[in-house]
C-alpha cells in the first residue's frame, strides 16, 4: 500500500496534471489496489483505529458520494418509451458522467483512509510530507528547464496555452501555481520542523551559528535549494491568484508554526523577526523572477471580467433546481443553456468551485462536502497548542487547505487530479500527526 500512495503522489502531475480520462482511471485502479492491500492486512488481524477526527468527515464524503449514485441511477419519473420499454429520467442531465464523477470523489475517499492507515507513526507521516515537497521541486526543475529553453511543450505535446508562463507539466498556469505552492508549503514546513529540532540542542552564539551551517551543507543541502527553485517557478508561473492564496496561507503557516515558549522574553520579537526575513526574500525573488507577474498585476484582468459576468447565470440555474442539482459533472452540458450573450468565453468549469458543486450536487449536498472539508480543521486548530514539535506539519493542513479555498473562489485547482490528491494526502498526513498529538497531551509532543 504505502508504494502504491508514493507512486500516485509522484507520477500523479503526468501526463497533463492526470486531466486526461485514462489518467484519471488509472488512479482510480490504483486506489482500488491499495483498498484491497489494506482489506487483506485487516483481515490477517493489523486492526487500525479510527478516530471520530476521521470517522465524521468520511461519513459525510460517503454520504455524498452516494448522492451522487442517486442523482445518477435513480429514476424520477418516466420519460418516453423506446421500442416498447419505458425510459426513466434521473436527476442528472449525465447519468454516465455523474457516475464516473461519483466514483473520482469515492477514489478519493478511500485515498484519505489509506493515507492515514499509512501514516499512524509521525515517522512516515513526515517522510510522505517531505516527499511532497521534494515531488514539487523535482517538476518545478523540469518546468524552469523547459521555461528556459523556449517553454514550447509539456513533456512530448506541443504546448498550446500559457506561452509565456511556466506551467511545468501542467497546461493551465493557474492550477501549476496551486501546485508548487502545495510542494512550497510542504518543504516550508520541513524547514521550520528542521530548524527548530536543531534549535533545540541548546547551543548558542558562535557554536550555534557553526553547528547550524555545518547541518544544513551536510543534513538538507537540498531544502534551501528545492526551495528556491519552486518559490522562482511559482513567480514565473504569472498566477495572480495562485500567487496571492499561496502568500497568505505562506505567512500564517510561518506564523503559526513557530513554538511559543511562555517564558521565552522574545515572543513577540521572533515572529517579528521571522515576518521581516519572509518579507525580504520574498522581495528578492520577485525582482528576479517575477517581471512576468509584475506585468500581469498591473494589467486589467479581460478574463476574470468575464468570469464575474459568468456568476450570475451559474446563480440562476441555481436557482431553478436548487435542491438536487443537476449531476456531477454536468456543468458544461447545463451552463451552455444558460450562458448569456455577453459572456463570449467558453466556459467548461465555472472558475469557482463553489458555484460548481452546488450547481452540480444542490444546495444540501454541496453543504455536506463543504462540512467535511472543514471538519479536519477543527482538528488540526484544537492540536496546535498540543504539538511543539510537530506544529508545522499540523498548522500545514490548515494552510495548505486556506490556499486552495481561496483559490477556488476564482478557479478551479481542485478538480486537477495532481492537487487533488496530494491535498487529500497533507490533510490524512496532518490529522494523524495532529490526533497522535492530542493522545500524548504533552506540550513537547
Amino acid at each position: 500500500m504505502k508504494f502504491l500512495i508514493y507512486l500516485l503522489i509522484a507520477l500523479s502531475p503526468l501526463p497533463l496534471a492526470s486531466t486526461r480520462p485514462l489518467w484519471q482511471w488509472l488512479w482510480v485502479l490504483v486506489v482500488g489496489l491499495m483498498a484491497i492491500a489494506f482489506l487483506i492486512k485487516f483481515m490477517r488481524g493489523h486492526e487500525i483505529s479510527w478516530p471520530k477526527a476521521i470517522i465524521l468527515p468520511a461519513a459525510l464524503v460517503f454520504l455524498f458520494v452516494m448522492w451522487g449514485f442517486v442523482q445518477a441511477y435513480v429514476p424520477i419519473t418516466q420519460r418516453i418509451v423506446v421500442d416498447g420499454l419505458p425510459v426513466f429520467k434521473t436527476i442528472s442531465v449525465n447519468p454516465m458522467l455523474t457516475a464516473n464523477n461519483t466514483l473520482y470523489f469515492l477514489a478519493h475517499l478511500l485515498f484519505f483512509l489509506g493515507v492515514f492507515a499509512l501514516c499512524i507513526g509521525r515517522a512516515k507521516a513526515i517522510d510522505l510530507l517531505k516527499s511532497i515537497g521534494i515531488a514539487s521541486g523535482i517538476y518545478a526543475t523540469y518546468g524552469f528547464i523547459v521555461y528556459i529553453s523556449g517553454n514550447d511543450t509539456i513533456l512530448w505535446i506541443e504546448k498550446w496555452e500559457n506561452l509565456s508562463s511556466l506551467t511545468s507539466t501542467f497546461v493551465n498556469r493557474n492550477n501549476y501555481a496551486a501546485y508548487a505552492g502545495i510542494g512550497l508549503q510542504c518543504l516550508v514546513a520541513y524547514m521550520i520542523f528542521w530548524t527548530q529540532d536543531e534549535l533545540a540542542k541548546g547551543l548558542h552564539g558562535r557554536e550555534l551559528f557553526r553547528h547550524f551551517l555545518n547541518a544544513i551543507i551536510r543534513k538538507v543541502w537540498w531544502l534551501p535549494l528545492a526551495i528556491s527553485i519552486t518559490l522562482s517557478a511559482l513567480l514565473l508561473s504569472n498566477s495572480r491568484a495562485g500567487f496571492g492564496s499561496i502568500a497568505i496561507s505562506v505567512f500564517i503557516l510561518v506564523i503559526i508554526s513557530l513554538n511559543r515558549n511562555r517564558n521565552d522574553n522574545f515572543t513577540i520579537i521572533k515572529p517579528v523577526v521571522t515576518v521581516a526575513i519572509m518579507i525580504a526574500l520574498i522581495a528578492v525573488f520577485f525582482a528576479i523572477s517575477g517581471e512576468g507577474m509584475d506585468q500581469r498585476l498591473q494589467r486589467r484582468d479581460v478574463a476574470l471580467d468575464i468570469r464575474f459576468k459568468a456568476y450570475p447565470y451559474m446563480i440562476q440555474a441555481i436557482m431553478d433546481q436548487p435542491l438536487t442539482g443537476f449531476g456531477l459533472g454536468s456543468f458544461d452540458e447545463v451552463f451552455r443553456v444558460y450562458r448569456g450573450a455577453d459572456v463570449t468565453t467558453y466556459f467548461d468549469r465555472a472558475h469557482n468551485d463553489y458555484l460548481e458543486i452546488v450547481m452540480n450536487a444542490g444546495i444540501p449536498a454541496a453543504i455536506i462536502i463543504v462540512v467535511a472539508c472543514a471538519l479536519p480543521l477543527i482538528t488540526l486548530l484544537s492540536a496546535l497548542k498540543q504539538g511543539a514539535q510537530y506544529r508545522s506539519f499540523i498548522a500545514l493542513g490548515i494552510t495548505v487547505t486556506l490556499q486552495l479555498g481561496l483559490h477556488s473562489l476564482v478557479d478551479f485547482s481542485l478538480q486537477i487530479p495532481a492537487v487533488s490528491y496530494t491535498w487529500v494526502t497533507i490533510i490524512a498526513a496532518s490529522l494523524a500527526i495532529a490526533i497522535r498529538c492530542r493522545k500524548e497531551n504533552i506540550a513537547s509532543c
